[in-house]
């Protein structure tokens, strides 16, 4: 935990460039450039690195050492997130509905088809190594992330025991953003001191509005059926936070 408690409002200068993710004025990541705002407040920060602790698992677990290592994405996500909503407080856990605040990414916060809000991780991955829509809008588009929340995504983690099926994921963040296919054989391995399968991606930033686009496929001959959850921090309103899956359209994408 001495990476949280190291996070501070002091600029750090190499080479003219501040680089400390607290304070620093931009970041570019995949042709995109991110305007982060105003630095967090000492009550901003001090509520991050207080709750930040809050969500991750137990000592020990995979998924709180990777999340501590993309602690300075997570700030940087935050910072863009919270100046493209106009730069409301940010209250961390349980933050008012016109605050902004943090959590775990939830399935109903991605699309897999026009208008069609996942309401768990599954997906059902095509035969003979034929790339799938995963997260689109349309066949072969990308949907748009709600107009009061984005999204930080760094790992994934296979929810199918005891053989994960996906083998390849590729993903297209924002405008310019086409990344090359990512290998993700290793979490049949779960290569971890657990055994966990969980492996760490390049770290993405989708603000409010970002297109998102994302597809999968398993080295199966036969179709196979995934639970890939998006591992990483949702980060908006608390109107959005609070929001349950159901049947209509969440409010907070239109």
């Amino acid at each position: 935990m001495q990476r949280l408690q190291r996070l501070n409002l002091s600029p750090q200068t190499i080479n003219g460039i501040d680089s400390n993710p607290v304070t620093r004025k931009q970041v570019k990541l995949y042709g995109d450039t991110f305007n982060l705002g105003a630095p967090l407040d000492p009550d901003e920060l001090d509520i991050f690195k207080a709750q930040f602790a809050t969500l991750l698992a137990a000592p020990g677990s995979e998924e709180r050492k990777l999340m501590l290592d993309r602690l300075p994405q997570y700030v940087i996500a935050l910072r863009a997130i919270k100046h493209a909503l106009g730069g409301p407080k940010f209250n961390g856990i349980n933050p008012e509905d016109t605050e902004i605040g943090f959590g775990h990414i939830r399935p109903q916060f991605t699309h897999a088809g026009v208008a069609t809000y996942k309401y768990t991780w599954v997906v059902v991955l095509a035969a003979l190594a034929a790339w799938t829509d995963w997260l689109f809008e349309a066949a072969g588009a990308p949907y748009a992330i709600g107009r009061d929340f984005g999204l930080c995504v760094t790992h994934l983690k296979s929810l199918v025991t005891p053989n994960p099926f996906m083998a390849e994921a590729r993903f297209e963040v924002g405008r310019t953003g086409v990344l090359i296919p990512i290998d993700t054989r290793a979490l049949r391995q779960a290569d971890t001191e657990n055994n966990v399968a969980i492996i760490p991606i390049p770290s993405m930033i989708l603000i409010p509005q970002a297109s998102f686009y994302a597809q999968a496929k398993s080295d199966l001959a036969a179709a196979s059926t995934e639970e890939m959850a998006l591992g990483g921090l949702i980060i908006g309103k608390g109107r959005v936070l609070k929001e349950a899956a159901s049947a209509a359209a969440p409010a907070t994408w239109v």
